[in-house]
């Protein structure tokens, strides 16, 4: 359990410091300098926590089940159930988030479904192995549309 200072800090200098440390992630542009940042700024533990938190709203988002979430990403259904709450009472900045990451896997999923109306048989082509590539393609089709 992460612990917080029992001295409290005024208003005003929490409201300073957040800011400084959101700017300062905004103006990270480099994914590279940025993954360099988490890696040195976060313990092995936060990384872990706030990644599991995000892919359970992700996962949550797609409606997954709990038993999915919770199977997937090692997690306890109270953590889930949180996750769960925050999405659907406080959770605006959350779900813009989720909402940008959702469109992302909808091009994947789109781009995967148009590619694979594009395989259709032509002179030469072994149709057993065509059949196999569509089922492939459906079955990475159905993990987009799950996994986070």
């Amino acid at each position: 359990m992460s612990q917080v200072s029992k001295f409290l800090l005024t208003e005003d200098v929490w409201n300073r410091i957040f800011n400084l440390f959101i700017e300062t992630l905004i103006d990270i542009k480099d994914k590279s300098k940025l993954r360099d940042f988490v890696d040195n700024f976060f313990t092995p533990t936060e990384k872990i926590v706030f990644a599991k938190r995000l892919a359970a709203a992700v996962m949550l988002s797609k409606e997954n089940s709990y038993q999915d979430i919770r199977r997937t990403l090692r997690i306890s259904p109270p953590t889930i159930a949180r996750m769960s709450m925050q999405l659907k009472y406080k959770g605006e900045g959350l779900s813009k988030v989720i909402e940008n990451i959702l469109k992302k896997d909808a091009t994947r999923i789109i781009w995967e479904e148009f590619t694979s109306i594009l395989d259709i048989p032509g002179k030469g082509r072994n149709l057993t192995a065509l059949s196999k590539e569509k089922r492939a393609r459906k079955a990475k089709i159905n993990k987009l549309k799950k996994e986070f």
